[in-house]
C-alpha cells in the first residue's frame, strides 16, 4: 500500500495502519447478525435487529469522526486520527447498508423515495470525505458539508423512528439522545471551523 506524508516529525502515514480498524469494524458489524440470531427467532427478526444496531454503531462512529475532525482543526499532528476516523465510519456504514438492504428485501419493506434519495446522498458524502481529508485543508468546504448534511440525515432518521415511521422499530431514548448529540457535534464543529483561528 502507499504512504501519505503526514507533515509531522513522527514520519509518514501508511495505509496499512488502517487495516486493524477495518477488521475491527467488520467484526463488530458481523457480531450484530450473530447476536440477532441468538436473541431472535428466525432470520427476519435477526436481520431487523442487525440493521438497527449496526446503524447505531455507525452513528457512534460518525460522532467520533466529527470529534476527531474538529480536534484536527488544521493541526498536522492530529490529521491522522481525523482521517482514520473518517475511513472507519465510511467502512462500518457501508457494512450497515448491507444489513439495511437485506432487511428491506427480506421483510418486504418499500423504501420511501425522499428518504432513499437523502440516504444515497449521505452515503456518497461519507464515502468521498476521506478523499477531501487527503488534501490536508482544514478550511475545505466539503468538511462542513459532511458534518452538517450527514448529521442532518442521521437526526432526521431518529425523528422518523420517534414518529413510528419505521416498521418494527419502537421509539427509544437512544433516538432522543442521538438528536441531542448531533446538535452538540454541530455546535462544537461550527465554533472551531468558523469562529476560531
Amino acid at each position: 500500500m502507499g504512504t501519505l506524508d503526514s507533515s509531522s516529525p513522527n514520519g509518514s502515514f501508511t495505509f496499512r495502519s488502517l487495516w486493524p480498524w477495518l477488521i475491527l469494524g467488520l467484526l463488530v458489524q458481523a457480531s450484530m447478525w450473530m447476536w440477532g440470531q441468538m436473541h431472535h427467532e428466525g432470520p427476519l427478526e435477526a436481520i431487523r435487529y442487525a440493521a438497527r444496531y449496526s446503524g447505531r454503531f455507525s452513528f457512534l462512529s460518525f460522532l467520533a469522526s466529527v470529534l476527531f475532525l474538529t480536534q484536527w482543526g488544521g493541526d498536522p499532528q492530529k490529521w491522522q486520527r481525523a482521517f482514520t476516523a473518517s475511513v472507519f465510519f465510511a467502512w462500518v456504514h457501508l457494512l450497515h447498508f448491507g444489513y439495511l438492504a437485506a432487511n428491506l428485501s427480506w421483510n418486504h419493506i418499500e423504501p420511501e423515495v425522499p428518504k432513499a434519495i437523502g440516504g444515497a446522498l449521505a452515503y456518497l458524502t461519507l464515502v468521498f470525505h476521506p478523499r477531501a481529508l487527503m488534501t490536508r485543508r482544514w478550511k475545505h468546504g466539503f468538511h462542513a458539508f459532511y458534518v452538517y448534511f450527514v448529521g442532518l440525515v442521521m437526526a432526521l432518521t431518529f425523528v422518523a423512528r420517534i414518529r413510528g415511521e419505521f416498521p418494527g422499530a419502537a421509539p427509544s431514548g437512544f433516538h432522543f439522545i442521538g438528536i441531542a448529540t448531533v446538535a452538540f457535534a454541530w455546535q462544537a464543529f461550527t465554533k472551531k471551523r468558523f469562529f476560531q483561528r
